[in-house]
Order: structure tokens, then sequence, then C-alpha cells
């Protein structure tokens, strides 16, 4: 009797511990199934976002995924017997579209804020430096109450960077009709200090190095600038449009004004599949846009805002702009650096330092790392063509970071990190919808681009600029008129539509 008794027991808690396992396993399945669903929801969402892949391909992914995701329900909650390999197949898709999912989202993730960071145009900074001579008994901002400070006539935001500085402190302040002026009344006490832009101090500290080492700065501050930059009507797909590429040496990032050392015209005609670009010359002596008098170096348009930039190469190259695009060079490094270096080819030996370390470059092809990338990018003084040989290496590098990212597929893998990068290198006036229509047009048609690169040209010689007034000859270039009219020809045969 006993016996019979336990034995009914013992049978009793073995079906009671498989009932629980299948409850466990059950409820896995159904968590597995919701996530699941929640993954490919997100996923159907983030791809529509990006707005790269085409109609036909989403309605086939849609369809695709509800149908796992369907059958997976069904199985779980209809047809409640099911063959043992059902029974393993399922939860095993369930578990790869999540898996596989989560994969794809960093991607698409990735690729949607990096758009969404370089369309989304803030106002522009300046950042500005409160100057005195080295003597001098000021420290400070606030020993400047009740003193002078000089401010410049032909800085359009000087009324603001003054108003800045009322608020903090009570002084009076002298509007200079020109640098020389400015800069000799400081030293001669006539003012106490005086307001430079940081970037036409760092043009000061260049050009006139002996009289800038007897200034210091006590304080800095930034002040907003509007951007004007009207939306283009065309169709990046249809119509060929010119997008202007302003490359900074800026340290302080994508937002602040900066003298533009790469100044190229991007002339794409998406039609035949041509791009011409149109390297000018940062030194270029041109007439800045609404200025008279004095012609500039066209680098220091870019102290004023990219829509100087923008405005003066119009005038020069008598053309319309439909797009800007701002890149800062230093974060070309950061890139380079997650490619696991770039090759390139030198054409002469040289060393150069940069940050402490040597750069030796030998005679032809070598592999380099971001900081050496960076530091041949910005190389002219060794050059007898300076400038332009230095464009040639820009040039050069950004191709070699394109090959690479398109040669390896190992750099699949590292491109959320790449593109999150870059997202801080790049500023844009393309809206999104332009960017991945171009895009969506590049995967359907996959279009071989045909580049032509051509350059303004011209004999060097030192002239008074604009920025740095009448006293203070520069090197600057001035464009050869035939180079002009080439370049301005070239511009209009890549204009036509047909």
């Amino acid at each position: 009797m006993e016996n019979h008794e336990e034995e009914h027991h013992h049978h009793h808690h073995s079906s009671h511990n498989k009932s629980t396992g299948a409850k466990i396993w059950r409820w896995a399945e159904i968590l597995l199934t919701a996530v699941q669903g929640i993954v490919s929801l997100l996923l159907i969402i983030s791809l529509i976002n990006t707005g790269i892949v085409a109609v036909w391909l989403m309605i086939i992914l849609i369809i695709l995924l509800a149908g796992l995701l369907a059958l997976n329900i069904w199985m779980l909650f209809i047809k409640k017997h099911s063959s043992k390999a059902m029974k393993i197949i399922c939860p095993i898709i369930a578990a790869l579209i999540v898996i596989g999912g989560i994969f794809a989202l960093r991607y698409t993730d990735a690729f949607n804020s990096f758009l969404n960071k370089i369309t989304k145009l803030n106002a522009e900074t300046k950042g500005y430096s409160v100057v005195v001579m080295d003597e001098s008994e000021i420290n400070d901002l606030q020993e400047l109450s009740g003193k002078s400070m000089g401010f410049l006539k032909i800085d359009e935001q000087s009324a603001k960077a003054e108003q800045y500085l009322q608020n903090k402190v009570q002084f009076e302040a002298d509007y200079y009709d020109d640098l020389d002026t400015m800069m000799s009344a400081l030293s001669k006490n006539i003012t106490d200090a005086v307001v430079l832009e940081t970037d036409r101090l760092e043009m000061l500290k260049e050009e006139v190095e002996e009289e800038m080492a007897k200034t210091r700065v006590i304080y800095t501050f930034e002040i907003e600038i509007d951007q004007e930059l009207e939306a283009s009507a065309k169709e990046v797909t249809k119509d060929p449009f010119i997008t202007y590429i302003s490359g900074s040496d800026s340290r302080t990032g994508i937002k602040t004004t900066a003298r533009s050392d790469v100044n190229i015209l991007a002339v794409v005609n998406p039609k035949q599949g041509k791009i011409l670009l149109v390297s000018i010359p940062r030194d270029t002596y041109v007439q800045l846009h609404n200025t008279t008098g004095l012609k500039d170096k066209l680098t220091h348009a870019g102290v004023y805002g990219i829509d100087m930039s923008k405005k003066t190469i119009e005038d020069f190259l008598d053309t319309k702009i439909d797009h800007t695009l701002k890149v800062s060079f230093d974060t070309v490094v950061k890139v380079v650096d997650q490619l696991d270096g770039i090759d390139i080819t030198s054409d002469q030996a040289m060393t150069l330092k940069t940050n402490g370390k040597t750069c030796e470059f030998i005679e032809g092809t070598q592999h380099v790392d971001g900081d050496c990338a960076l530091r041949f990018a910005r190389e002219r003084k060794k050059y007898k063509t300076g400038d332009r040989h230095r464009g040639e290496n820009q040039q050069q590098v950004i191709t070699s970071i394109i090959n690479r990212l398109s040669g390896s597929k190992d750099y699949v893998l590292k491109l959320p990190t790449i593109l999150d990068i870059a997202a801080d290198s790049f500023e844009t006036s393309l809206s999104r919808d332009d960017i991945t229509s171009f895009i969506r047009m590049q995967l359907a048609d996959s279009i071989d681009w045909q580049v032509e690169s051509i350059a303004v040209d011209g004999t060097g010689t030192m002239e008074p600029t604009y920025s740095m007034g009448a006293n203070r000859p520069l090197y600057v270039m001035i464009p050869s008129e035939d180079s002009v009219k080439n370049a301005k020809e070239k511009i209009d045969e890549y204009l036509q539509s047909e």
C-alpha cells in the first residue's frame, strides 16, 4: 500500500516539472517573438528614415519580416501541436532576425544621425579675443572698466561684439577704419585694449610675428552670426548643380568661422555622370563681395563667414553656387586612424614635424597614419608651387580615404564609428532629401563618375589686403585671365543639361 502511494507521488512530481519547463519555454518563445516584432518594426522605420532603399526593396522586406513574424505567432497561438522541426526552426528564425536586426540598426541609426548632423545648419559662431600690450597692467576684463577698447569698422559683427562686452563691463568703445591705425593706437596707449576676431589675430600672428609678440590676450568669447544661405530649387538627381566645398584649418570645430584653405567648386552633372572640380588657390587676389577698395586673399573671406566666401567666388567666376559643404580637416586624422592608415605618394623626400612628432616622407608611395596624412595635406612651404601642390595633396588624401573605404570589406564593420567621427567634420546646405535621393540614384544606376580637375592659376606677388590694411603687403596670387576664362567656360560646359 505504502509503496503504491510513493510511486504515484513520484509520477505526479515529474509531470509537474515537465509542465513548468514547458511553461518557461513557452514564455521564452512569446518573449522572443515580441522582441522579433519590435526589432522588425524599428528596423523598417529606421530604413524608411534613411530614405536610401528603393521602394520595391522596402516592400519586399516588409512582406518578408511581417510574414516571418506572422508564422511565429501562428505557431505559438493557433497551431498548438506542431512538428518538432517547426518548434526548433521558429525560435531560430526569431533569434536570427533579432540579432541581424540589431546589427542592421547600428548602421541605419549611425547613417541617420550622420545625415541629421551634417544637414543641420546652425548659426555660425565667431570667436573674438581681447588684446592688450604685454607690459599693460590689465590682466582681466573687469580691469577695463571705464577704460577704452578699440573695434574695427570693417568687421560687420563688431557692434554685436561690443554689445556682448558692454553687458560684462562698462567701457568706452573706439571704432577704427583699419587694422594699422587700431594696432598703432594700442601700441601708443591711445586705447587700452583692442577687440579682434580670433581668426584675424591668427593672421596677424602669422604675418607680423615680432609685433604680435609684444601683445597678449586677456579674454576670449564667441558670438553667433546668422547665415543667409538660401535653398536651391534644383533637383540633384536631374539638374546640374554647383557645390562649394570649403575646407578649413579650424581646430575649433565646424561651427566657427575660419580661414578657408581649401576652396573647390564641384560642378556635378548627374545625367552625364560627370563632375568638374575647380580649385581656387587660397591666396588668389579677389574683390571680397560687397567691399570696395583693396582686394584680398580668398582665404580671408572665410573670416567673415562661409556666406562671404561663397558670394566672393560667385562674383569672381561669374556663376551661381547652389550648395555649400564645409569640411574641417582636423577630423580627417581620426578617420584615417580608424582605417589603419592610408597610402599616399609624395613626389619628394621630406621631413615634416607635427605635434612633437616627426613624419618622414620618402619619394614614392608610403603608408601613413592620421597625423602624417594631415601634415601631408597641410604642407605648402616645401613646394615650389606652394599652394597648388597642397591642393593636389589634399585631393590625394581624400581619394585615398575613399579607395580605402570602398576597397576593403573589413571597414564595413567600422562604418558606424567612422560615420560618427565624420559627422563633426561636415556641414552642408544640401537637404537630407537631396543627399538620400542622390544616394538612391547612385545605388540604382551605379554611375561610374568621370571626374575632371582644373585649377585657377596665376603669379605670386606682394600686395596690401582689405583684411590686414594698406601698410602690410602680403603674399597674394594675381589670377591669370586665361585660367579664369578657362574655368568659366568649363563650368558653363558642365552646366549644360543635355
